[in-house]
């Protein structure tokens, strides 16, 4: 079957399932200088909500159990994810102890020369897709003490990604603050936000949200978008259509923040797009600033620069192994790019991660490749 794949790194093939690889050892040395950072790894969440939820909604918390051999979130009754599915996930890759045991964690990241990581999360994506849902308050300020604490296990190497209160933004600029005092290094908001705490639908390109954008951009903390609120179906294909589906980018947001003008407004801030590859971008730039010479009279409101420029000067995407993408850097832009592993998921690199490094030196030369791999995180997340 090998020959009928596109697949360009060998250890892609017949890969073991994410809870059974084993981290890839050292065949070869970098050059140096070369810093290695994920900019996209996960840890499932612990049971983080219940002891923090007020007395009176202590039967709408979020709970988190390892039950029958597989994770267990419920919210009261409601299984977040059905039984069956948490047991293949298990199976698959979430019984794999680096995603819940730091220590193991560690000696993973330290076979595989992966030196910092920054920590998404695992189920809480599941929460995303409520929009609607209850007590957005206490769960992800709660999250957010949790994973602060979980990083700390290793403050040098772990650091965490956090949710802002992106549904009132009266109270948008103290929880970012929040955020900051608990060492955030991005700060994730939804896909589909769902509706605000006045029962509207939330819109990024909607002037209301300044409040939030003005508060993440004074932070220096970047803006995170990333993958995972399409859960697949039981029909046939659904996890490839999933895959495909969630990975094929974010025209939607970020052209919401290029086209409303949120750049233009808020200089400083940074957006990254995370998990979705970079070969979308090219294209997606091409169309941006084919509509805004093609419908002069459309747009609303002017830009200082063209759409394309936006993104050079103010959005990243993350990868984990992209040759197509690869061979588009000078219209993506090297310094756009950062790498990761997104361990230990099954579409991850883990198992082969340093085949992926170096798949990022043979397309490029080493000044890109070590930006990519490592030097541009560390100054955008802040991890010195």
């Amino acid at each position: 079957m090998r020959e009928e794949l596109v697949l360009e790194i060998p250890e892609q093939i017949n890969l073991p399932l994410a809870a059974q690889r084993k981290a890839q050892a050292a065949s070869r040395s970098w050059p140096a200088g070369t810093r290695i950072i994920s900019a996209d790894s996960h840890m499932i969440e612990g049971d983080y909500w219940y002891d923090g939820f007020p007395v009176h909604k202590k039967d709408q918390a979020p709970r988190m159990q390892f039950v029958d051999g597989y994770f267990d979130m419920t919210i009261g009754e409601k299984h977040m994810t059905p039984p069956e599915i948490a047991r293949h996930l298990c199976n698959a890759m979430e019984c794999n102890p680096g995603l819940s045991d730091v220590p193991a964690r560690l000696k993973d990241l330290d076979v595989e020369g992966v030196e910092k990581e920054l920590i998404f999360p695992q189920r809480l994506f599941g929460l995303f897709m409520f929009g609607e849902m209850q007590n957005r308050e206490e769960v992800f300020a709660l999250y957010n003490e949790a994973i602060a604490r979980r990083c700390a296990e290793a403050p040098d190497r772990l650091f965490p990604v956090m949710v802002p209160n992106y549904w009132d933004m009266d109270a948008t600029a103290a929880s970012v603050q929040r955020c900051v005092e608990l060492g955030a290094r991005g700060l994730m908001v939804p896909l589909k936000p769902g509706r605000n705490n006045s029962g509207k639908h939330i819109n990024y390109n909607d002037p209301k949200m300044d409040a939030m954008y003005s508060a993440i951009a004074d932070s220096g903390v970047p803006l995170v978008f990333h993958i995972g609120e399409a859960i697949p179906s039981a029909m046939p294909g659904a996890a490839g259509i999933s895959v495909l589906t969630q990975m094929q980018g974010f025209r939607l947001q970020w052209s919401s923040l290029t086209f409303a003008g949120v750049f233009d407004r808020f200089p400083a801030l940074k957006v990254i797009f995370v998990e979705g590859g970079l070969s979308w971008v090219a294209s997606m730039l091409h169309d941006a600033d084919m509509a805004y010479t093609h419908f002069p009279t459309s747009m609303n409101p002017k830009l200082t620069h063209a759409p394309s420029w936006y993104w050079r000067n103010h959005c990243y995407a993350t990868f984990m192994t992209d040759p197509v993408g690869l061979s588009l850097l000078d219209r993506i832009g090297p310094e756009t790019c950062l790498w990761s592993s997104d361990y230990p998921h099954q579409e991850s690199t883990f198992g082969y991660t340093r085949s992926s490094i170096q798949a990022v030196f043979d397309a490029t030369n080493i000044e890109n490749a070590q930006m990519i791999l490592g030097k541009t995180a560390l100054k955008l997340f802040r991890m010195e």
